[in-house]
């Protein structure tokens, strides 16, 4: 499976979750993780900024994908995220 493939296969899928939240949860569900996706965004962009200031730099963006898994794994996804960065630097 390409990148491609694998990009249009999460839209696909979090479109179909997207419509599903609309329909059954009267949008509550999808309201609450757009607001935990857009406050894990703020959280990974500010903790980049503080780290850059200390000369620290973790490789992760803000991206679509970090904002799926902050929207869905929150605080412990957004520790995930730079774990994985870690990882990369030291591997």
């Amino acid at each position: 499976m390409t990148q491609n493939q694998l990009l249009i296969t999460i839209i696909i899928i979090s479109s179909c979750f997207f419509i599903g939240c609309l329909i059954f949860n009267q949008g509550k569900m999808v309201l609450t993780l757009l607001g935990r996706g857009i406050l894990g965004t703020l959280v990974i962009g500010i903790a980049n900024t503080i780290l850059a200031e200390l000369g620290i730099w973790i490789p992760v963006g803000v991206n679509l994908l970090n904002f799926t898994v902050a929207a869905l794994l929150g605080i412990p996804g957004i520790a995930a995220l730079y774990g994985i960065g870690l990882w990369q630097i030291f591997h």
